[in-house]
């Protein structure tokens, strides 16, 4: 009897040290490879993404847009628009050529550093930061073509005026080449 109670003593500290453990890395975690991203969406829907992460810096004329993607489009494939779930992208326009990316915490939403988007693509509706939907993105670093950032915003579907909030990380690296020479 007395072996019984050391086993199953044995066997609950055990599994008290499994359950306990955390090494998983879900949206909102830092803890994702370079080119990936991963985040929650609640509200009007309710769903977790994980997929590529990439930014581009566009410099044309007098100005620059920046922006971040994270995607279920893979690069390695031919993308099928059928195949696409997901779009989120944020876009930080400036009147400047001389644009550079900076590390800190900046605001969202209509009027703000940023605007963020989400495509859901199965159903076509798209969720922008809109009048005062708001939040921020974090760019924690920024060095050898990869950007590091945590995020939270509200966004509006401009057709029927639900709301989504979305919250996550990425770990964009620069899409270079032909269309962008600026990594």
């Amino acid at each position: 009897m007395i072996k019984k109670h050391y086993f199953f003593a044995i066997f609950v500290t055990i599994l008290t040290f499994i359950s306990c453990s955390d090494n998983s890395s879900g949206p909102g975690d830092t803890d994702l490879s370079d080119g990936k991203g991963a985040f929650t969406v609640t509200g009007a829907i309710s769903a977790e993404y994980e997929g590529e992460a990439w930014y581009t810096i566009d410099r044309s004329g007098d100005e620059t847009v920046f922006q971040i993607f994270v995607s279920d489009i893979e690069f390695s494939t031919e993308p099928e628009i059928d195949d696409v779930q997901f779009v989120l992208e944020f876009r930080q326009e400036s009147g400047s050529n001389s644009f550079s990316i900076s590390t800190g915490d900046f605001t969202m939403g209509e009027n703000a550093t940023f605007r963020g988007v989400l495509a859901d693509v199965p159903s076509t509706t798209g969720y922008e930061t809109l009048g005062n939907d708001g939040g921020s993105i974090t760019i924690n670093s920024q060095s050898s073509g990869l950007v590091e950032a945590e995020f939270e915003f509200t966004a509006t579907d401009p057709v029927d005026g639900v709301k989504v909030t979305v919250d996550g990380a990425l770990r964009a690296t620069c899409i270079g080449g032909q269309f962008n020479p600026n990594c």
